[in-house]
């Protein structure tokens, strides 16, 4: 009878801790998969697409993206009923776990190497361990599904300008500062013109601001969705089986997302400190906004807050976070151990406190630097130790509610 691998919990009383400073860049990230809505024949809606296209994934997360980042939309209100419609009509759900697992959609065939690396595994000794069907290899697949492939989540961002006043002398001063940065750029000689110019548009843009309605879903992986994939769909390296390749493209039920919640943020008033284009005034109130929203969902849904590596701890403590994950004076951070067993699987372990130093938090915020604000000359954010021992770098750091 052809052996399946079996998802087993193996307890083992051995732990060894995994610390050291070359550890602080390698931690396992949750994975995220962002997606922007589009109302179309709404006042900036393509330059917000456009810029929405290019934006980095937010930091801490792996990205997890699909081909499709742009949904068109001519409703006038977006809710969670029509963008769970969407995600399920199209399968998002069963494409990301294909995503996870490098599936080649000619063949069928699929790959740990995605895995292995963001699970900090090493390759060959997963692979080894796996193809032996050993205990610890189930048991570190197995934690890879929990730690792993469970964390995914899908990112809906509902991206409105608000149109306060003065709409078409706004859209007058972007097209023209375009056309007169161009002529910049070819030669033109009348410089002080240019400057005056160019003047007016960052007056005339700098009220702009949008609206983010943030809808966010999570993978549902469990060990029934586990061992369903792996015995009826996983078809391994070099092989060929052409029934398992059609029916997991046939398979609208098993892959799903779960609805977590969602939040609404207004961007406020952005400072205008350092633009000078006016694409660049967008670009920077979308992306702040997103962060702004990130954050928020995060302090709402435990299961959406990320990890930070501790980068040094002598002379000080520190870390690479800081405003733009929300970051006060008041915030409070766990310290956890990342604790490996002896059959893989990794644990986390609380070990201590922290708090954010008064005059040295980080503002990491998008063109902070460009605006000289207070913290941006800083490269990571220092931190007091309110309890606990002996730190190490590597160790990871987590935002905690304070009661």
């Amino acid at each position: 009878m052809k052996r399946y691998i079996i998802l087993t919990i193996i307890t083992v009383a051995f732990t060894t801790v995994i610390y050291g400073q070359e550890e602080a860049e390698k931690y396992r990230r949750s994975s995220i998969y962002s997606i922007c809505i589009s109302h179309e024949n709404t006042t900036y809606a393509k330059e917000i697409s456009d810029v929405f296209v290019n934006m980095p994934v937010p930091d801490k997360f792996n990205n997890h993206d699909l081909n499709i980042k742009i949904l068109t939309s001519n409703d006038k209100k977006e809710d969670n009923e029509n963008i769970t419609a969407f995600l399920n009509n199209n399968n998002v759900a069963r494409r990301l776990v294909g995503y996870w697992f490098q599936r080649d959609p000619s063949t069928g065939e699929c790959s740990l190497d995605l895995i292995s690396e963001r699970g900090l595994y090493d390759a060959d000794y997963f692979d080894v361990e796996l193809s032996r069907q050993s205990i610890r290899g189930e048991a570190m697949l197995k934690d890879a599904g929990e730690d792993l492939i469970k964390n995914t989540f899908v990112l809906v961002n509902d991206i409105r300008y608000v149109d306060k006043q003065k709409t078409a002398a706004v859209a007058s001063g972007i097209l023209r500062g375009i056309g007169i940065l161009a002529g910049a750029f070819l030669g033109s000689s009348d410089i002080t013109d240019i400057a005056n110019s160019v003047g007016d548009i960052v007056e005339n843009i700098r009220g702009f601001r949008v609206i983010v309605t943030s809808y966010l879903y999570q993978l549902e992986w469990n060990d029934t969705v586990a061992a369903k994939f792996y015995s009826d769909y996983y078809i391994a390296p070099g092989t060929k089986n052409e029934t398992k390749r059609q029916a997991f493209l046939t398979d609208n039920s098993t892959f799903k997302l779960r609805y977590v919640g969602v939040k609404r943020i207004d961007s406020g008033q952005t400072s205008y400190a350092g633009v000078f284009e006016p694409v660049d005034m967008i670009r920077k109130v979308c992306m702040r906004a997103i962060d702004k929203s990130v954050v928020e969902l995060q302090r709402t849904y435990d299961e959406f807050k990320v990890k930070t590596p501790i980068f040094s701890v002598s002379p000080d403590i520190t870390a690479k976070i800081g405003m733009k994950e929300g970051m006060t004076e008041e915030s409070r951070y766990e310290v956890l151990e990342r604790i490996k067993d002896q059959d893989g699987t990794i644990s986390y372990k609380r070990v201590g406190v922290i708090a954010p130093v008064t005059g040295k938090i980080w503002d990491n915020r998008y063109m902070a630097t460009e605006e000289r604000s207070s913290g941006s000359e800083l490269t990571c954010t220092t931190f007091r130790k309110v309890s606990g021992g002996t730190f190490y770098p590597g160790m990871l750091i987590r935002e905690i509610r304070i009661k």
